[in-house]
């Protein structure tokens, strides 16, 4: 989900102006190492101390953000997906971060967000019925961001789920590598999990010094999530059902990004996004996959760029313990598959269209990779601008028939 930084923070006009290869000149992503996670990129990167502590009561000079997603190995129980995040800041750029939900007189500098997506299938009245579960907070950092700088261990607190007056823990994320505890609640939903995560590998997005520093680390989940208000209902009009737990075990992965954030970027942007309207050029689109195979294979790609430039273009597969490197990404989104047209968030603005179905085609060592990918679930809308969603794919490996799930990200980003 870091779209916005590519864009607009990593030397826009000098990458402009040369284009994507020049970027990768100065980027340590396809070099770094892959099996482990070295400290100073697991803890916290961009805060302010007084007296040896963290102090969330001023601004700091940029954001970091911690970010999970794990898929359940046993597909009959009702969790399709758990998606999750802790973020120290915002993006900075409204359609990518969702201002309307900021709250009132609450500075973008000055919140945090708690994430939280569970895509899953309900039972109601015999019929199965599909609900995201997404819960999407930007609290208070001064009140409810509690963080140590010196190890990864930071959380985000808020109201009671039953009771508004007592606080409670929304989300915390703690460990060091390669093992880290989860504990989160969906507080709309009353979904509670925890979960234990042991890192094995990982695929670098980006790595620009001082700038911008993205990755994702896959590996084991273990756990358990409780649905409080169950998922069968007898009666569709019945509140709640009966408390259900399920045990959690499968494949997913781990992530960190931060970023300098010396301003919002709405302004900065205003020239790209004017440049939308003149010319038939997307401002920004991005596409970020991550998947899970049936066979064990795992990995993903980003591609990132706009007004015909890209930015970002690459990506990686683990395949029988090897990895491959990933290149030359085109994805084509098939009309004939269909869209589905989401309302930003005041009734009445133009909609914004996301796809259904697209084909992933790239260039590895091994051979083309190719997939379809399927959106059966409905998109879980983040910001006017960004979905997330589960999704179901099946294609070939240098000829070889690969299938799985996976979690992606999409940003179709117009002109003002």
């Amino acid at each position: 989900m870091l779209p916005a930084l590519f864009v607009f923070t990593a030397c826009v006009a000098l990458l402009f102006v040369l284009g994507m290869p020049i970027s990768y000149r100065f980027d340590r992503a396809l070099f770094n190492d892959r099996d482990g996670i070295p400290p100073e990129y697991e803890l916290p990167h961009y805060y302010v101390l007084k007296d040896g502590q963290v102090d969330t009561s001023v601004r700091w000079p940029g954001w970091d953000g911690w970010y999970f997603f794990m898929l359940p190995e046993n597909r009959d129980i009702p969790t399709k997906m758990i998606r999750g995040s802790l973020m120290t800041g915002l993006y900075g750029l409204e359609g990518i971060d969702n201002y309307a939900e900021v709250l009132l007189r609450l500075s973008n500098f000055e919140a945090a967000e708690h994430l939280c997506l569970v895509p899953t299938e309900e039972e109601v009245e015999g019929r199965p019925e599909r609900e995201n579960f997404l819960s999407q907070h930007y609290l208070p950092r001064e009140t409810d961001l509690q963080m140590d700088h010196r190890e990864l261990d930071i959380s985000i607190t808020g109201p009671g789920i039953y009771q508004d007056e007592k606080r409670e823990t929304w989300g915390r994320i703690r460990g060091h590598w390669p093992d880290y505890e989860i504990e989160f609640v969906n507080p709309e939903a009353g979904i509670t999990f925890e979960l234990s995560y042991t890192g094995e590998r990982l695929v670098w997005w980006a790595d620009f010094r001082e700038l911008f520093t993205y990755f994702a680390a896959f590996g084991q989940f273990e756990g358990s999530i409780t649905y409080s208000r169950g998922t069968r209902l007898d009666d569709a009009h019945a509140i709640e059902g009966e408390c259900e737990t399920y045990e959690l075990s499968g494949r997913g992965s781990f992530e960190h990004g931060f970023a300098r954030k010396p301003f919002d970027f709405d302004a900065p942007s205003l020239p790209l996004r004017m440049l939308g309207r003149l010319f038939p050029t997307r401002v920004m689109h991005y596409h970020y996959e991550l998947f899970i195979g049936d066979d064990g294979h795992e990995g993903g790609f980003m591609k990132a760029g706009g007004a015909g430039v890209r930015m970002r273009d690459h990506g990686g597969i683990y395949v029988d313990g090897k990895y491959v490197p990933v290149r030359s990404i085109e994805v084509k989104y098939l009309d004939d598959e269909g869209y589905d047209y989401v309302d930003k968030h005041c009734h009445g603005e133009p909609q914004v269209r996301f796809p259904r179905a697209w084909r992933v085609r790239a260039q590895t060592p091994e051979g083309d990779l190719e997939y379809t990918a399927r959106r059966d679930w409905p998109p879980a809308t983040i910001a006017p601008h960004m979905m997330y969603y589960y999704f179901e794919y099946e294609g070939s490996l240098a000829g070889k028939s690969l299938s799985g799930r996976g979690y992606g990200e999409y940003v179709d980003f117009g002109p003002v």
